[in-house]
């Protein structure tokens, strides 16, 4: 890196974004310290202005109308490449990264991605997500029979994190040794959603990219040689209409499974049980009711949403909400704002674990990139939440939960629990 571009790295492009925070842009106040902690006041005053552009260059909504408007218009895109002055990423020779698509799932348009989605999609049906509840069970009544919640524990360290991560290893054919490894490059990948501007974790995302690319490029060899019965050789194995997948759509499709399903039910989990310890009577009404847990795991995705923003990009001049976005330009649908808004939700702030209607929450967002991994991460905080209500009926929380300041993924880092 050369001299002046370390300068505008660590001291203007910094001055430049808290100028524009003084200045109260919406996108550069997302980005803010105390935002991040708590982005809820500035979602209610975005909501009241519609669709805001930005000095920074992209439109902001937290309107649900117009962010359900903008993830099921076909004529905006997940995908970078209609970004002006676009790069696919280029690799050195040996770099396993070399032989994987530019493009995965989620930043995939048609027809690669209705392809790709029509040969992955068996694997995550509710039927085929169904097949992996009884294994699930054990491994949640093996974490939570563990707990000591007399003495006290950590919700994220104990289940939260251990749960999804062995899903996924399980799902993929990792052997139980390498999980430690998964859990690290997930965490490392999962940060690269956010704007990067610590240098170090710019370092660290790259070299778990690469161990992780380089690891899943053996596992697709090992599950292509030596089927077994993993989602990885079924994935391998799958073939509709004489198509089947690549070895780098395979790799890819790896490791978006691990990074797409991981961070999001940690948080799902997380924030969860934290809004059920927070909102009095709560967490008695599911002790009492445990038939309100899949209810209140609706509520949590629209309360305290997993993925609070994502993005499209206009393939052509559109007009959204009486505002016109030329070709190129970008949207930021914040759909923990979308979730709160009272135009469809009766008092929003609120958590209520009957609300009848939260089902109409955005978390899976919409349209083509509908989340797949929807029906497993709802088995496993079903699972988990059941079994915490089940052993714990006076669980609480022992100290302020600490967040994770992340914008576009909300969670916890850690939630210390005991019993009342």
């Amino acid at each position: 890196m050369s001299v002046g571009e370390a300068v505008r790295r660590r001291f203007v492009e910094p001055a430049a974004l808290r100028l524009l925070q003084w200045r109260r842009d919406p996108l550069a106040r997302l980005m803010a310290p105390a935002t991040k902690l708590d982005p809820y006041p500035l979602y209610r005053e975005l909501r009241g202005r519609g669709l805001v552009r930005s000095p920074l260059g992209a439109w902001v909504t937290a309107d649900h109308a117009l962010v359900a408007s903008v993830l099921r218009d076909p004529r905006f895109s997940s995908s970078l490449e209609h970004q002006p002055g676009y790069r696919p990423p280029s690799y050195p020779p040996g770099d396993p990264r070399r032989d994987l698509p530019d493009a995965d799932l989620l930043t995939m348009d048609p027809p690669d991605h209705t392809r790709l989605r029509r040969l992955v999609s068996p694997s995550f049906t509710s039927r085929a997500v169904a097949r992996l509840e009884e294994w699930t069970a054990r491994l949640v009544d093996d974490l939570v029979g563990g707990l000591e919640p007399r003495s006290g524990f950590d919700l994220i360290d104990e289940v939260a994190f251990p749960l999804p991560i062995a899903v996924i290893c399980h799902l993929l054919g990792v052997p139980s040794e390498d999980q430690g490894d998964f859990r690290r490059w997930g965490h490392d990948i999962a940060s690269s959603l956010e704007p990067q501007s610590d240098r170090a974790a710019e370092r660290r995302t790259r070299a778990s990219e690469l161990a992780l690319a380089g690891y899943l490029t053996e596992l697709v060899e090992r599950r292509r040689a030596d089927p077994d019965g993993s989602l990885l050789s079924a994935l391998a194995a799958e073939e509709q209409d004489g198509e089947r997948l690549s070895h780098g759509e395979l790799v890819a499709t790896a490791s978006l499974i691990l990074v797409a399903g991981f961070e999001t039910t940690v948080n799902l989990i997380g924030n969860g049980v934290v809004a059920l310890l927070s909102e009095p009577g709560s967490w008695d009404r599911l002790v009492e009711d445990p038939s309100l847990v899949p209810g209140a795991i609706e509520e949590a995705l629209r309360y305290d949403s997993p993925v609070q923003l994502t993005s499209r990009i206009a393939t052509e001049d559109v007009e959204v909400g009486g505002s016109s976005i030329g070709k190129g330009q970008s949207i930021v649908a914040s759909i923990g704002g979308a979730n709160r808004d009272p135009e469809v939700f009766a008092d929003p702030d609120r958590f209520d674990v009957e609300r009848p209607d939260a089902d109409r929450h955005l978390s899976f967002s919409l349209g083509i990139h509908h989340c797949l991994g929807a029906p497993l991460a709802r088995l496993e905080a079903r699972l988990a939440l059941e079994a915490l209500v089940g052993r714990f009926p006076d669980l609480a929380l022992a100290g302020p939960p600490v967040r994770r300041r992340l914008m576009v993924l909300r969670g916890f880092e850690h939630v210390a629990l005991k019993a009342a």
